[in-house]
């Protein structure tokens, strides 16, 4: 695969460059984790500028492994507690940058990501916080073949519509000046998921500004699988659940009635859209589509009905 090197961004010069830290939280995931922390290595920021963080969380395996060899700039700390935003709030608390990057481990970072990220950041005008490319990459080739590839190339990460649509900047790909956390504070650790879009509206609030950067990229694997693509999305509608617990339950139900209605127009209207290319690749795509829609609309459910017997049983 090829990690591209661009140059569409002014180089920041060594002597004006802030110190940066980048965190990554994980999870058993030593393989990827190793590549990504190699092209951390070679990224072309000035390496004396450039520390990285990795928070493990709770493995049952070895990680340290994956550091690289005689390289003081990288190193890795234990987070007991689950979920990958405990996991980046204890390298937070750790963390020496001026500038704050936060990737993921099944990541791979372009080698001039941080580089572009900074020179944004620093440049007259800049925003507090970047939301940066993330690219999808399939597992057998190009393009997406499996039902959960063709919804994850349109559902999975358009960090595009994330930053202008919705306001936050998913945590695969954000790059954040130090004193915007220290203005805004940590990630919500109790959270399993949604805790970038908990973090970037309350950055909005404090009238710190998040843009897009085209040019910052990171990539990603898509979910070839459907227990993959099953894993992920019940882990989105428990936070997504969690983030809406102030919000009635006849409105949610409305919520969850719009996307299963946008689910069945999916169907209805596929067949006669340029893309995907074949009858199966629709049928595929609309499968996934629905399938996920189904799952939010059980976790919806079932985090009301906890939520109402928790009040009973307190009450």
């Amino acid at each position: 695969m090829e990690i591209s090197e661009s140059r569409d961004v002014a180089e920041v010069p060594s002597m004006q460059a802030p110190r940066v830290t980048v965190i990554i939280p994980v999870y058993n995931d030593l393989a990827r984790l190793r590549t990504c922390l190699d092209l951390l290595a070679t990224q072309t920021y000035p390496r004396e500028l450039l520390d990285v963080i990795v928070a493990d969380n709770a493995s049952s395996i070895d990680l340290s492994s994956a550091l690289p060899p005689a390289d003081e700039r990288f190193r890795m700390i234990q987070e007991a507690k689950r979920g990958s935003y405990a996991a980046r709030n204890a390298a937070l608390g750790l963390a020496s940058g001026d500038v704050v990057a936060f990737t993921d481990a099944d990541c791979l970072p372009h080698l001039d990501w941080i580089e572009v990220a900074v020179a944004a950041l620093v440049a007259p005008d800049a925003p507090d916080a970047v939301g940066g490319a993330i690219r999808l990459v399939f597992r057998d080739g190009p393009d997406p073949v499996t039902g959960p590839e063709l919804y994850e190339s349109v559902h999975g990460f358009d960090q595009r519509h994330f930053v202008e649509g919705l306001g936050f900047a998913a945590t695969a790909n954000l790059v954040t000046r130090r004193e915007m956390i220290e203005l805004v504070g940590p990630f919500n650790a109790d959270l399993q998921s949604g805790g970038d879009d908990d973090w970037g509206h309350r950055l909005r609030d404090a009238g710190g500004r998040l843009e897009y950067l085209a040019t910052a990229v990171v990539d990603h694997p898509s979910r070839p699988t459907w227990s993959d693509l099953t894993i992920k999305a019940i882990r989105i509608a428990d936070g997504m659940a969690a983030l809406s617990r102030e919000q009635s339950f006849g409105a949610d139900l409305a919520e969850l009635a719009r996307e299963l209605r946008s689910g069945l127009g999916s169907w209805l209207t596929i067949w006669g859209k340029d893309w995907p290319t074949t009858p199966g690749a629709k049928a595929r795509y609309v499968a996934a589509l629905s399938w996920v829609a189904v799952l939010r609309l059980v976790v919806r459910i079932r985090y009301r009905i906890r939520e109402r017997l928790h009040r009973k049983s307190s009450g």
